[in-house]
């Protein structure tokens, strides 16, 4: 299975034992050299479009040698600087981040150890797989505020199963992504398996390396009830909302079944490896694009655009209230009917100045 992670930054991951300051890396100019040397080699070996690493590569090392990181000797700094550079190619997900606590000399991203999955796992349940809030709003409109796409594999299903139950008998559907900064897209595909039909190609991922290909296909079962029927799905977004959550929110939008409604996303289409550099600098390289099958294109750069384009701090509201609007449209249950046109009016009403 891929265990790339789409967005979620390493220190967001309890990997690391004890503390350190800063003071206690010392920044001779021979290691700033060989930790830049190192970035430039990775872009060059593995980035996901190579003209494009080549392009940073020499930046970064053209810096290096006019003086640029001369001066520094904060390795948070340097760290900072770096990324800086990086930026030139506007990818997101490249980055270099310094980490005070020493990165173990066995870690992999890629293929974590008894001692990491057994961290990442207890990080999971400590903040419940990401889901923040799931309730019944006035109006029988479910609403799910779900903050990072983690992803175990029966854990994940149950907890997502149990959520579903809970927004069962729910008329639409509200699914707040405005502080999701990505994740595992496995969990991208489950949740995406309980609104659209099972076998759909949602997602690929076209790796550098090798030419592989990746696909990602909704679920023919899973372990709850589906959100289908018809019903409306509204998509809250932000620029806060990034990579898998982009995802999620793009595959919707690009087969019709859900309105997005808040910001502009911030555009990161590119799953990336995580690369220790040293002892406390790690390396974050995008190793492959993800490719919706239906646009051939993705959200690289220019962000996930909403239908319904509002600050982010509006975007609950607006979407309740155009939610509420189509079920009133497209309703034929009047006591629901009457219920829902009494919460519009009050919706409306806390709305006027």
């Amino acid at each position: 299975m891929n265990k790339l992670i789409l967005g979620l930054t390493l220190a967001a991951l309890p990997l690391f034992s004890h503390q350190l300051s800063s003071a206690e890396v010392n920044l001779t100019q021979a290691f700033k050299g060989d930790i830049i040397s190192k970035v430039a080699q990775i872009l060059e070996d593995e980035y996901v479009y190579p003209e494009r690493g080549k392009v940073a590569a020499n930046e970064l090392n053209h810096r290096f040698q006019t003086g640029y990181f001369d001066e520094i000797t904060d390795p948070q700094i340097f760290a900072y600087r770096i990324t800086g550079i990086l930026d030139i190619i506007s990818d997101l997900h490249l980055w270099v981040n310094y980490h005070a606590d020493p990165i173990p000399v066995g870690y992999s991203h890629l293929d974590p150890g008894p001692e990491q999955q057994k961290e990442y796992a207890a990080l999971l349940r400590r903040r419940n797989f990401g889901f923040e809030r799931i309730e019944r709003l006035p109006g029988n409109l479910g609403y799910i505020e779900f903050r990072d796409f983690y992803f175990e594999e029966e854990a994940s299903e149950r907890i997502l199963a149990n959520i579903m139950e809970v927004v069962e008998y729910t008329d639409g559907l509200i699914i707040d992504l405005r502080r999701n900064g990505g994740g595992h897209p496995e969990m991208v595909s489950l949740l995406l398996s309980y609104l659209v039909e099972g076998g759909t190609l949602v997602g690929t991922l076209r790796y550098r390396q090798d030419k592989k290909i990746e696909e990602y296909w909704t679920r023919e079962e899973v372990a709850g009830p589906h959100f289908r029927g018809g019903r409306p799905v509204y998509v809250l977004i932000s620029r806060n909302t990034f990579s898998a959550a982009e995802a999620f929110s793009y595959a919707l939008q690009a087969r019709g079944r859900a309105i997005l409604v808040g910001e502009r996303t911030q555009g990161g289409a590119h799953p990336s490896d995580n690369v220790r550099l040293h002892e406390h600098f790690m390396m974050s390289v995008p190793v492959a694009a993800s490719i919706d099958p239906i646009t051939q294109s993705n959200w690289q750069y220019v962000g996930v655009r909403p239908e319904h384009e509002v600050p982010a701090e509006e975007a609950l509201s607006v979407a309740q209230k155009l939610l509420l609007e189509e079920l009133i449209a497209a309703g034929e249950d009047s006591v629901a009917r009457r219920e829902q046109e009494l919460v519009l009016r009050r919706l409306d009403n806390q709305a006027l100045p």
